[in-house]
């Protein structure tokens, strides 16, 4: 077990820079996910930490050994891929077994490390078949069942569930979640998909572009996004954003973005007569018809209903505006009706239009 640091690193292919200026510190046994869309340098940074990449700048520590120049066999740690990367003429007990072999172990203990994660991961009636006969959640346990076999020091997971269908990939989120606290191995996962991120991992790093955006535990990156770009990319459906502008008002300093004024505190009050950009998520915007509290009122037109079982998923337009709001199915309405919602400002998210960095 160890904790992994990059240190300033940066890749560049080219004149294109796939990562820029990365710092982040592992902690050991934690579970850490790179998130961000395609391209934003989050499998660049995995790969270099593999040693299939080489930075061009910076420094790879895997716990206290710096690792730029270390070979990726010695660099103890084990990749789970995308695409399983089986070998097809092996059955699963040898694929599970190929790198015990390489490293010149004892048949017994190869035997014995096979069998305890067969058993682990509940695959041990397959390991005579081959990857030809298994389907997808199978092949993937195998791919998984070979890195733990390992017992490495780190554990990288390069989106390791896309290739599976909706209902597989909430069971190996799940399979790998209970592994993890079992295992207690440092774990680095990337993933596009910021539902996996936001379950799955203790913290998580965001990135766009290259670039590192916002390091820190789920909650805090829901509550208190640093920037427009972390706001509207974690939470599903996304954060709603309106065009603002800040101005004193009957002595109060208030955001107004047209069909709603919100009173601000805090950095926001620094921001008179500058444009800004108001978030509120989905879940923060209730029908007052069904919901107590403090809300500030917003009259609007019901454009879509969408019935998810437990809740209705609306998109609401006012003052030529659209956005997604979530409310109880305790709400009566329909496409063209009325509703009047409520906007907690408790949840209000103030970001500078300019920067996009978030002022409260």
């Amino acid at each position: 077990m160890a904790t992994v640091t990059f240190d300033h690193v940066t890749k560049k292919f080219g004149d294109f820079t796939a990562v820029k200026d990365l710092s982040i510190q592992v902690r050991d046994e934690e579970f850490l996910v790179l998130v961000g869309p395609s391209g934003c340098g989050k499998t660049t940074a995995l790969r270099m930490l593999a040693g299939l990449e080489e930075q061009s700048t910076g420094d790879i520590f895997i716990g206290e050994r710096r690792v730029n120049d270390v070979a990726p066999k010695d660099r103890d740690i084990a990749m789970v891929f995308q695409n399983y990367a089986l070998y097809p003429h092996m059955s699963v007990y040898d694929n599970i077994a190929f790198g015990l072999k390489l490293r010149g172990m004892p048949k017994q203990e190869i035997d014995r490390r096979v069998n305890e994660v067969a058993e682990m991961l509940a695959i041990g009636q397959l390991l005579k078949r081959k990857p030809k006969e298994l389907s997808g959640g199978q092949r993937q346990r195998v791919a998984v069942g070979r890195a733990i076999a390992r017992e490495p020091a780190v554990f990288l997971m390069d989106e390791p569930l896309s290739n599976l269908d909706a209902k597989l990939r909430i069971q190996t989120r799940a399979m790998l979640q209970k592994l993890h606290q079992r295992l207690r191995r440092t774990t680095i996962y990337v993933t596009h998909d910021q539902v996996e991120a936001m379950t799955m991992g203790d913290r998580i790093a965001v990135m766009s572009e290259g670039v590192l955006q916002q390091l820190d535990t789920p909650e805090a990156l829901h509550e208190r996004p640093v920037n427009v770009f972390v706001a509207g990319f974690i939470g599903s459906p996304a954060m709603n954003f309106f065009p603002g502008k800040v101005s004193r008002q009957d002595g109060e300093i208030v955001a107004d973005a047209g069909f709603f004024r919100a009173p601000l505190r805090g950095k926001a009050e620094e921001s008179i007569g500058k444009e800004v950009i108001l978030g509120v998520r989905p879940e923060d915007i209730d029908d007052l018809s069904t919901t107590q509290g403090q809300r500030l009122p917003v009259d609007t037109k019901v454009e879509v209903v969408e019935f998810l079982g437990n809740e209705l998923q609306l998109m609401l337009s006012a003052d030529s505006q659209t956005f997604i709001a979530r409310v109880s199915t305790e709400t009566q309405t329909k496409p063209g009706a009325t509703l009047r919602v409520g906007f907690d400002l408790r949840k209000l998210h103030v970001f500078d239009k300019q920067t996009e960095v978030a002022l409260r």
